[in-house]
């Protein structure tokens, strides 16, 4: 069976005419590499306008979905006259676009059927895979300014200054038609089909990708369901201190609830805390309100670090050992310390911290009264 090393390069370019190209295809990086590849087909309702029900799954050597394929039948009108647009358009497993295939002998045109040269096919790659396209905002028959003739057409004509940086030059309607293919009920397919066969082994593919579309989309795809295996927890782990804000976020709410009551486990989460994003460590903070009973080390250290936190960061602490009743006459004197903190919103929290102890003692009610009258 052929190789897919070719998935992670851009095919180079190959004409054998002057103007049109015999075999042409482009990729970008799939979600993982494969050894080999193995092309099955699903027959799908696509509900679209497209005249095949096939898409195409690409396995790799184990059997999992690598990414897929659906070829494409439709006609673009060009100069008033339909041209038949034959083309194979490649998600990954994903849904992420990831390239298209001629097949042999077929070109795309642009003005009066002039056909596509080398750059206008990379140009077409790389809008393709840009999800957020202007396209997305118009109607086919907008796409191009009215006219006082009959018929407008969507290449010979102006193209409409909102979309100029989103299609090929002279070729409006095919970039349109592409894109919205590429970008529509096909990919909600070809997600679906992921989700319905994602296993312990495809997540944890996913969640090793370079791209972190791909990475994200794991994330966002974890459920109650999962069944979490050593490898795939270390993965998740490893993202938590990811430098991409939303997936460090994703990583740690996808983290389960039911690991983190092993107080093993809150310290493998709490390792991080000091290595990664202030805005990592109040997700991390936030995690830790969700277990039952939030470990003695944790609960030291975090009362250590309060005079040094910023204020974000010590409201964070105060609503985690609030949650978890943690009242103790050692946390009492580290937070009853910073009422006198020149930062007036930590002394603030401190408290509200305070006074809604369970139980407060002579010495901490004259503080707690002094701070108040200061306020008035």
């Amino acid at each position: 069976m052929p190789t897919t090393r070719y998935l992670f390069f851009f095919f180079i370019l190959i004409f054998f005419a002057a103007k049109s190209p015999d075999w042409m295809e482009l990729r970008y990086p799939a979600t993982y590499e494969a050894e080999q590849i193995n092309k099955t087909f699903e027959l799908i309702e696509f509900n679209d306008t497209i005249g095949n029900d096939s898409l195409f799954v690409l396995r790799n050597e184990d059997g999992l979905p690598h990414s897929y394929a659906r070829n494409i039948l439709t006609g673009v009108c060009i100069d008033g006259t339909c041209r038949l647009l034959n083309i194979s358009l490649y998600w990954t497993v994903t849904g992420r676009y990831l390239g298209f295939r001629l097949p042999e002998g077929e070109f795309l045109s642009k003005t009066e059927h002039e056909p596509f040269q080398p750059k206008d096919y990379q140009q077409l790659h790389h809008l393709l895979a840009d999800p957020f396209s202007r396209l997305a905002n118009y109607q086919i028959e907008e796409l191009v300014p009215k006219t006082d003739e009959e018929e407008v057409d969507g290449v010979t004509s102006a193209t409409i200054t909102g979309i100029k940086d989103f299609v090929v030059e002279n070729a409006v309607y095919t970039t349109y038609t592409l894109w919205h293919i590429v970008h529509g009920l096909t990919q909600q397919q070809v997600e679906n089909y992921t989700q319905q066969h994602l296993s312990t082994e495809l997540l944890l593919k996913i969640l090793s990708s370079p791209d972190q579309y791909d990475v994200q989309w794991g994330l966002k795809n974890i459920t109650g369901k999962t069944v979490w295996t050593p490898a795939l927890l270390d993965q998740l782990f490893s993202l938590v201190t990811s430098n991409n804000l939303t997936t460090a976020k994703q990583a740690i709410d996808a983290i389960p609830v039911d690991y983190l009551e092993e107080e093993a486990s809150q310290l493998r989460l709490f390792s991080y805390f000091d290595q990664t994003t202030h805005f990592s460590r109040l997700r991390i903070l936030n995690k830790l309100k969700q277990v039952a009973i939030l470990s003695p080390s944790i609960e030291a250290q975090l009362a250590s670090q309060l005079p040094t936190l910023n204020g974000s960061a010590v409201k964070a602490v105060l609503e985690l050992f609030s949650a978890h009743q943690l009242y103790s006459a050692q946390n009492e004197k580290i937070v009853a310390s910073l009422l006198e903190h020149d930062n007036r919103f930590i002394a603030r929290k401190a408290f509200q911290f305070l006074d809604n102890q369970p139980e407060t003692n002579k010495k901490l009610k004259r503080q707690l009264k002094k701070f108040e009258s200061r306020l008035n």
